[in-house]
Parts: structure tokens; sequence; C-alpha cells
């Protein structure tokens, strides 16, 4: 059976700051990079700007500000962790709605700092690139 995969990236410019041992450190900003992997069943076609147009809108919300002011991060310390477990969970969650599976989520506040989540066992299945 062939799937078929898309890659995207987006970017969101969003502040946060991080409590670390009981103090709340500085706000700080970052153009934080979101890069996923998306796979789709062979006989289902789907537009690159179909899948921009709905992962956007999913994120609209976080564009521009402030993490610790917007649910869940308002409960959840934002660390690029939590931030990119919650994020595969939600987007996850919204592409089955729509027949799309999500592979893989990366994210990254800096170029040398990078998370990533999978949903698929890669020792079992394979490996996403």
């Amino acid at each position: 059976m062939l799937y078929r995969q898309y890659k995207y990236k987006f970017y969101l410019n969003m502040n946060h700051s991080i409590e670390m041992g009981g103090q709340q450190g500085a706000i700080h900003s970052h153009t934080w990079e979101m890069s996923m992997g998306i796979m789709v069943d062979e006989n289902l076609f789907v537009s690159f700007s179909e899948i921009e147009q709905c992962v956007s809108g999913l994120l609209d919300k976080y564009q521009d500000k402030y993490l610790n002011s917007v649910a869940p991060f308002n409960v959840i310390n934002p660390t690029l962790e939590n931030v990119c477990d919650y994020m595969f969970e939600f987007l996850q969650e919204e592409l089955e709605k729509r027949g799309w599976t999500l592979l893989i989520l990366e994210m990254s506040e800096t170029p040398s700092r990078v998370y990533q989540v999978s949903g698929i066992n890669t020792r079992d299945d394979f490996t996403f690139v």
C-alpha cells in the first residue's frame, strides 16, 4: 500500500517565561519553528494549501501571544518539551478528524534547541525523515 507523506514548516512568534526551581524566569520571545510530518492514505488527495490552512487556523490562537496566558499553558509550564507534547496531541486529534495522520512533530525555540515527538514506533514501523 502506498502512503503519501508531507512535511510542513510553520513559524510561531510566541513569548513565554519558564518556572524553574520555584522561580519564574523572565519573559522572553522566540520565533518557534514547527516541522510536522503528515501521512495520508494513497486514495486521498490533499492539496498543500488545504493542510496549511487547517494547521495555520489551529495555531492562530498562539501566534504573537504570551504563552503563559493562553490555555493550557496558563497551568502547564510552557517549556519547549511541554509545548511540543501538547501541540502533538492537539494537532493529532484535529488532523485525524480529516483523515490525516500526524507522524512526527518537531519544535525548536532556536536552531540549536530542537525537541520532537513521534506518533509512530520507529523500531517496528518506519522512520519518517
